[in-house]
């Protein structure tokens, strides 16, 4: 065989092996926009939380939980505002997120999307008992009720403007819609003379306090804890009727920053004591002062699966 022969042969078998993601020297060529980034490269977690109230409140309390498992982990930790509900299954889904703060709804659609590749870090004990508020302009006048029968058969209903939140909201839509078509047999838009979908839980509770929407339905710690001017908004308002008791918010990564940063991040949740002053204005910040973060598992949210399952509208 002639050397330019070899030389030739030597070229194409060379451009092969990079061709198929293989170096002279044996390992992967890199290429970024087609592999997920894996755990030793992971660098700083970003975190983000569903955007179910006001933007500040979100930041601030996404801050104080950064700083805290930034500590913790031995790794920066960046909270990253994401503009809707979905951007934040996506950007979990997409490696663009390291952790999220998820409603239930959208936990199983991020479970979904990501076909399981995601850990339930914990959740806050309410959360295993969480519950909806539907709340009314006291110009209604409709008073507490016992059942949401009692709101569809109103003579008036068919007068009222009614509110969920977001469309993907577990407390603000999907819960509280479940509930009444359960008990009534009806849906909203067949009751009430127009449902509209405020954005979130704040905003749900000003539409009703100004008169935008007559009925609502609201996260009930938004209602519980509301301040400065929403409580203001609060004082034009009643609570009606309470839901029975569903699982909710959760916090989750995904599985692509490995099993031991996961389970520091775990730990960390966990880990936060309510006889720590500190700790505690983080309980606090994220609706849990003077309680704790529980674990938890996949299968506590099969009951939202099953509901979104059945074909309810969350919004794209």
């Amino acid at each position: 065989m002639s050397k330019l022969m070899t030389v030739k042969m030597l070229a194409v078998t060379m451009g092969l092996l990079l061709w198929s993601g293989v170096s002279t020297a044996g390992a992967p060529v890199q290429q970024a926009r087609m592999t997920p980034v894996q755990a030793a490269e992971i660098k700083e977690i970003r975190i983000s939380a569903i955007p179910d109230a006001d933007a500040k409140a979100i930041e601030e309390k996404c801050n104080l939980l950064s700083e805290y498992l930034s500590k913790k982990v031995g790794l920066p930790v960046k909270f990253m505002a994401q503009q809707n509900y979905a951007a934040c299954v996506t950007g979990l889904a997409t490696d663009q997120l390291e952790v999220v703060w998820f409603g239930g709804v959208t936990a199983v659609q991020a479970d979904q999307k990501m076909e399981g590749k995601c850990a339930y870090l914990a959740c806050r004990e309410s959360d295993l008992k969480y519950k909806s508020y539907f709340i009314a302009n006291k110009n209604a006048k409709i008073g507490q009720i016992k059942s949401l029968t009692a709101l569809s058969e109103n003579e008036s209903a068919g007068e009222w403007n009614f509110t969920f939140g977001s469309k993907s909201s577990t407390s603000g839509h999907v819960m509280p819609r479940h509930f009444f078509q359960e008990q009534t047999g009806e849906k909203p838009e067949d009751v009430f003379k127009k449902v509209a979908y405020s954005g979130n839980h704040d905003a749900t509770l000003r539409n009703v306090a100004d008169g935008t929407a007559d009925v609502g339905a609201i996260n009930y710690k938004n209602w519980d804890n509301a301040k400065d001017d929403l409580a203001k908004a609060k004082e034009k308002c009643e609570l009606i009727y309470t839901t029975p008791f569903y699982v909710d918010y959760v916090f989750m990564a995904r599985n692509g920053i490995g099993e031991d940063l996961i389970k520091k991040l775990k730990d960390a949740l966990l880990a936060l004591d309510a006889k720590d002053e500190t700790q505690n204005k983080i309980l606090a910040a994220w609706g849990a002062k003077d309680s704790k973060m529980v674990a938890c598992e996949r299968k506590d949210w099969d009951g939202i699966k099953k509901i979104l399952d059945a074909g309810v509208d969350v919004g794209g």
